[in-house]
């Protein structure tokens, strides 16, 4: 089975909807046989570089929201993290275009397809997603410095060269722009968004115990379906 995943990397929905989804893979009977293919999104497309306020500053600075809105959604945020074992950093946070962040993940499906790993809840591809997104909301890195997404390569055991080359080449940015195309061409507006075998969509935070659901029904119908 296929999942079609899109997400971007400031998103901290995006971020608990990647660590749900690899949990109920990880659970599910079936979960070695699924596929996971990410694809990006940009919030924020036309950010250039890292922002150099704080970010509850720049937000409120934008009029995205209020002072008492961004703090409110920040203590909700802390909580429901909290109980999953994620410390969001909302104060240490860097708003940052995430293209690059994309970049590298793209080139990680690339070597699970080189390795044979692309199925599964360990694939590269997720593992360094949710490295990235790690990195930005738990320790306030930049992810948009080449050297902090290639020591989340590393750290994941991504060929920290793959990582630097996708950085660089505009090969991967075509391809972060062709995703971020087909979002808006198939009316994607929020993230996450998920396409569970080009049949059903699925959009916004699911638990894991839902996603668990999700992918039993999904994996009966599909079979039903070839049968």
């Amino acid at each position: 089975m296929r999942i079609d995943m899109w997400l971007d990397t400031c998103d901290p929905w995006s971020y608990l909807g990647v660590r749900h989804l690899r949990s109920a893979m990880a659970s599910f009977d079936h979960g070695d046989q699924i596929e996971v293919y990410l694809h990006a999104y940009l919030l924020d497309p036309d950010l250039e570089g890292a922002v150099d306020k704080p970010r509850i500053v720049a937000l409120v600075e934008s009029g995205a929201a209020t002072l008492e809105e961004v703090r409110e959604a920040d203590d909700r945020m802390r909580a429901l993290g909290g109980r999953e074992g994620i410390r969001f950093d909302f104060d240490s946070l860097i708003i940052a275009p995430t293209s690059r962040a994309h970049r590298v993940i793209a080139a990680a499906h690339d070597a699970d397809i080189d390795d044979d790993t692309v199925a599964g809840p360990d694939s590269l591809h997720l593992k360094v997603a949710e490295a990235i997104m790690r990195s930005h909301f738990e320790m306030g890195l930049d992810v948009s410095h080449p050297e902090v997404l290639i020591g989340c390569a590393q750290d994941i055991g991504m060929p920290p060269d793959l990582a630097a080359l996708a950085i660089g080449d505009e090969e991967w940015a075509s391809r972060v722009y062709s995703d971020y195309q087909m979002a808006m061409h198939m009316g994607v507006a929020s993230v996450p968004t998920y396409v569970l075998d080009g049949q059903f969509l699925v959009d916004g935070h699911q638990t894991v115990t839902a996603f668990s659901n999700i992918l039993a029904t999904a994996w009966d119908n599909a079979r039903k379906d070839r049968a």
